[in-house]
């Protein structure tokens, strides 16, 4: 069984690789898929379509939209992601593909036809819950009132990153179950990196990564 980690830019991978401790004697392959939804979308499919992998977990750091339920320095398991962006109009008159009445993908390949929100594989894990929803943007929000705007739209987002919807595209279309990992270094809004907590958010999604690759990769005794 081939297992695929979609790490997004060098620096998280570079922390990730001394922090994750895989389980041995399993098939990983770990690469970059690219910082933003493009970039992940066209690499996550090229790196799908080279190893088949039978499922792909992607890791990396996210803002919070819920300090309280996901404070800074914590990680968590998601259970769908969302897209912000792709529709018509900007601000107060935005509208999402979905409320425009048009799939982003729909086709033979489609499980079902896309819309603005594709679940993730949330099976059960002992001791490690899949909860929330992460909201992909092409940019992240860049004050408190993005941050609102973007609430008001998607009131069920809990975090925000740029790859998680485009990697979940890609696996859908391709027919591999996909599990994310974010940890969470900032406020969504907060531009002023001196109070985000990089490497305390990258640590916990390297434990909570390696808790669930050790419990849920890990081949059943014959």
């Amino acid at each position: 069984m081939t297992n695929l980690i979609l790490i997004p830019t060098p620096m998280e991978m570079e922390q990730l690789r001394e922090a994750l401790d895989p389980p041995k004697h399993t098939d990983i392959a770990m690469q970059l898929c690219g910082f933003g939804p493009i970039a992940a979308a066209a690499r996550a499919g090229n790196l799908i379509s080279r190893y088949q992998p039978d499922r792909v977990l992607l890791i990396g750091i996210a803002g919070t939209f819920d300090a309280k339920r996901y404070p800074v320095g914590s990680a968590h398991r998601f259970t769908q992601t969302c897209c912000d962006g792709v529709g018509v109009g900007t601000g107060d008159s935005y509208k999402s593909a979905s409320q425009l009445g048009w799939h982003q993908f729909e086709g033979a390949d489609a499980q079902p036809e896309i819309g603005d929100s594709l679940p993730l594989d949330s099976g059960f894990v002992h001791g490690i819950p899949a909860s929330g929803t992460l909201l992909t943007c092409c940019s992240a929000s860049d004050s408190a009132a993005t941050a609102a705007a973007r609430r008001k739209r998607f009131p069920e987002a809990n975090a925000e990153d740029m790859e998680g919807y485009a990697v979940a595209m890609a696996c859908n279309l391709a027919g591999v179950p996909l599990q994310i990992v974010r940890g969470i270094s900032n406020q969504v809004g907060d531009r002023n990196r001196d109070a985000w907590e990089i490497e305390k958010g990258i640590q916990a999604a390297a434990e909570l990564a390696t808790k669930l690759m050790h419990r849920a990769w890990l081949p059943s005794p014959s």
